[in-house]
């Protein structure tokens, strides 16, 4: 049976247990840390920061700005084996971090950022199907509004685990400093690519479309094998690459409208 643990109208802190706890923050900026088990979190209004911890988690982050994470956080030790999380930041601009296993992110109304740790995360484990992929899911990546976030080793103040390549045009929080939408054949280089016409069947299959790729860049491409997908990649060398992310809900890549301003590093 689940502990049931609430707070009150006032900004607090609460904490989880091992197992399986039911969290609500209701009203205030309250911090809120699951622990390890399997949580329910409910941030309730308020700028709220919540953490999941160890285990399969669900957070919903309800009104107002929160930082939502199903793990530790950014600067505490990464969590491996069985940790698919599910984040919802609701209304308002809300920053929500991917962590290991895979996590399922939709950062609802108003401008969120989607901040990724690693491009490597471990797989979690969930008992009842084993071991998933360990791609991460965005169910409503909006770039009129959203962005991404990268973890650059060396800039900035860097997070465990970080290892984008630093790929900013000036300090941590600018765009990418290089960018092309378009056909593949027209690409040469840059730091962000987004392809656009046609399909892959897998991130090889799409960093051997473009030239002159570097270890470090990212890929956004449709997926051929899945319906509405888009795929973010992360080129390992000259015509390698391994996803990491997915995009629900795309039509296709073009009609996603991504500029430089959506892939930031920090």
């Amino acid at each position: 049976m689940a502990n049931i643990i609430e707070g009150s109208p006032d900004a607090e802190t609460l904490l989880g247990t091992k197992g399986e706890d039911w969290m609500e923050g209701f009203q205030g900026g309250d911090w809120i840390d699951g622990r390890g088990g399997n949580d329910e979190i409910s941030a309730g209004p308020g700028s709220d920061r919540a953490l999941g911890g160890e285990g399969n988690d669900r957070i919903f982050g309800g009104d107002g700005w929160d930082d939502l994470s199903g793990d530790n956080g950014r600067f505490n030790a990464r969590i491996s084996g069985e940790d698919n999380d599910r984040l919802s930041g609701g209304p308002g601009q809300d920053v929500l971090y991917v962590g290991d296993g895979q996590d399922t992110l939709t950062g609802g109304t108003d401008n969120d950022t989607f901040v990724f740790q690693f491009h490597n995360p471990v797989p979690g484990v969930d008992p009842s199907v084993g071991s998933k992929p360990d791609i991460t899911t965005i169910t409503d990546f909006n770039p009129a509004e959203d962005k991404f976030a990268f973890d650059a080793v060396g800039l900035y103040n860097d997070g465990f685990g970080a290892n984008f390549v630093n790929n900013a045009s000036i300090q941590s929080g600018y765009p990418v400093s290089s960018f092309y939408s378009g056909a593949a054949s027209g690409a040469n280089g840059e730091h962000v690519v987004v392809i656009t016409g046609e399909s892959f069947n897998s991130a090889n299959e799409a960093a051997s479309a473009i030239s002159g790729e570097h270890a470090g860049d990212i890929i956004v491409y449709q997926s051929s094998y899945t319906d509405r997908v888009a795929t973010l990649a992360y080129v390992t060398a000259d015509g390698s690459a391994h996803e990491f992310a997915h995009l629900g809900g795309v039509v296709t890549v073009a009609d996603l409208g991504l500029t430089a301003s959506d892939f930031t590093f920090v």
